[in-house]
């Protein structure tokens, strides 16, 4: 279907640009289309840096594809502040960085990813949101553009965006709710830890959304995806063709793609962070404060509030000790567990019950 409206269009915009060729127009820019078969995140977004690096800097791309159910957090992100982990894990959804800023989104197969790769010189922040929304409308759906430059419809987001700079290209992608699970998608990006943790990445900004489902019971993947073809054909000239491609076994994308599903990348790229947390005991009120950054914990401090009681003897000694077995350790749970070993398997019931509760608050779960 979608190959099949990609040649209709050529056709006809193909008379076009020979009446305009009788009054010396210049030539159409060159464009290309994609359309992803497969559903792994990793491909896909390492095809998309692949089309951003690789393709001829003044050549229009688009690529349109998704994702089976994931978390896509910003370049610059927190992932223990911005996702549900543990949920995640429970809910195989599969945790992935992107290379551009902004704040994390939702995939899944209700969900279908479009992205634009054209010249810098070219680039306006609005232009492709612009080209989504006037898909939409003649789809009849009254779709426009918002001040955050989100797609939206009455009010309620149905498309964010993001963007990334190099020195001759220039990139917008962007999501689309078609008919994505909006109860997994709000779940999965709580994170029980965020009160907790103070970041110096970027945040996401919540916003209500909506599925377009809602508007339309007959717009699904292919038909968004051919309505966006038409009116890329419509705003930057026709695109020389529709080339369906499986990124997955793509060898050109191979090495980015093992690239980042690396831990240093989905979670060792976090900028520095606090983790502040405590806990009443039964012989004193505990406070632990966590410094980490890329994904390694820099400095940790425990200590009982100035206004308590003196705790037992020895027990100061004690949190500077399991401060000090913390300290370069990473973020994750085997790496934890094994540096508080030594403490959990002691005859001190304190030092036991301090390093459980130092794990459960620290260990979340890698997806």
């Amino acid at each position: 279907m979608l190959l099949g409206l990609s040649l209709r269009c050529r056709t006809g915009l193909g008379r076009l640009h020979l009446r305009r060729g009788i009054h010396h127009s210049p030539p159409p820019p060159k464009t290309l289309c994609y359309v992803s078969s497969c559903t792994d995140p990793y491909a896909n977004l390492a095809f998309e840096d692949w089309i951003l690096r690789n393709s001829d800097p003044e050549s229009y791309v688009l690529y349109l594809w998704r994702n089976r159910p994931s978390i896509v957090i910003g370049r610059n992100q927190n992932p223990w502040k911005e996702c549900n982990l543990a949920l995640m894990a429970e809910r195989d959804v599969v945790l992935a960085r992107r290379s551009s800023g902004g704040g994390a989104v939702y995939h899944d197969l209700g969900n279908t990813n479009y992205t634009v790769v054209m010249p810098r010189e070219a680039f306006a922040r609005d232009m492709c949101a612009e080209m989504v929304a006037k898909a939409l409308q003649d789809s009849d759906i009254p779709a426009y553009v918002n001040a955050r430059h989100d797609v939206a419809v009455d009010g309620l987001k149905i498309s964010g965006s993001a963007f990334k700079l190099t020195k001759l290209r220039a990139f917008h992608h962007g999501t689309m709710l078609i008919d994505a699970d909006l109860t997994r998608l709000h779940g999965c990006l709580k994170s029980q830890a965020h009160d907790c943790i103070e970041a110096k990445g970027v945040a996401s900004v919540p916003s209500p959304v909506v599925n377009l489902r809602d508007y339309s019971l007959s717009l699904d993947h292919s038909s968004f995806c051919d309505s966006v073809l038409r009116q890329f054909a419509d705003t930057f000239a026709l695109p020389s063709e529709a080339t369906v491609v499986d990124t997955l076994s793509d060898p050109r994308t191979a090495d980015e793609r093992r690239r980042i599903q690396t831990w240093d990348w989905l979670y060792g790229q976090t900028p520095e962070f606090t983790h502040r947390f405590y806990r009443p005991f039964a012989w004193a009120t505990v406070f632990a404060l966590i410094t980490a950054r890329h994904g390694r914990i820099t400095d940790a401090s425990i200590s009982t509030a100035e206004s308590a009681l003196q705790p037992p003897p020895g027990t100061r000694l004690l949190f500077a000790d399991i401060a000090a077995r913390l300290k370069d350790v990473r973020y994750h749970p085997s790496d934890i567990s094994e540096g508080l070993m030594p403490f959990t398997d002691s005859d001190n019931p304190r030092a036991s019950e301090l390093c459980d509760w130092l794990v459960s608050n620290l260990s979340f779960p890698t997806v």
